[in-house]
């Protein structure tokens, strides 16, 4: 086993980067990786994807300037850009782990460099809060002082296997149905704290895609 492997991540949003620092960062460091992140650079430099040659040039550009290191992406699948690699190849009878497989591939095609290990996010981040929906609704509460919602989110996560399956609809995806539960959910605030809260081992035993890119990524220092 070699010392160390540095990482660097380019996330989608602040939420993601506050996530990243703050648990994933932690959990990995204790697998000798070590993660630096930045925000996918747009005019207003609070990070977004409105097309693909924005990440797709600063994936470049990391790769190119520091080449002792891995580079990685933590996109939400939801709202990806049209012209994103693969996204003209899904179709609707796809089941999610198809489709995000699908443009994770074309992805790294396009990329094309083996330190590029690319990663979208089913659906967005907030799939991965409905991982343990008691922990949701209690760290909810206590943030924003608002009622307990706990019997409508176990009544939505039984609908899916897993929080990952939950759909990416404008009304219908993880963020939106935590907004029609919670009118005082702030996602740059309060999503990393419950993620937190809810804990690292929870979240990738919940969601299995989630769990096999951190497994890439333990495997690096392998």
């Amino acid at each position: 086993m070699t010392d160390f492997v540095r990482v660097n991540l380019i996330v989608e949003g602040q939420t993601e980067e506050t996530f990243v620092r703050d648990t994933i960062a932690v959990h990995l460091a204790q697998k000798q990786v070590y993660i630096s992140h930045r925000l996918v650079k747009i005019g207003s430099g609070r990070g977004g994807l409105n097309n693909y040659a924005t990440p797709r040039g600063d994936i470049k550009r990391w790769l190119s300037e520091d080449r002792q290191a891995f580079v990685t992406t933590m996109f939400d699948f939801y709202g990806l850009p049209k012209d994103f690699p693969g996204v003209s190849m899904l179709r609707e009878n796809m089941s999610p782990p198809e489709k995000v497989e699908i443009v994770e591939r074309a992805l790294a095609e396009d990329i094309n460099d083996e330190r590029f290990v690319p990663y979208i996010q089913l659906h967005e981040f907030e799939a991965l809060l409905f991982s343990d929906v008691d922990k949701l609704d209690l760290s909810i509460n206590s943030l924003t002082q608002q009622r307990s919602q706990i019997g409508a989110l176990r009544r939505l996560i039984s609908q899916f296997p897993n929080p990952e399956d939950i759909n990416d609809g404008p009304t219908t995806a993880p963020s939106k149905r935590l907004l029609s539960l919670y009118s005082g959910y702030r996602k740059n605030i309060v999503g990393p704290l419950v993620a937190e809260e809810i804990g690292i081992a929870v979240l990738r035993a919940r969601c299995p895609h989630f769990h096999n890119w951190l497994l890439s990524l333990e495997r690096l220092n392998a």
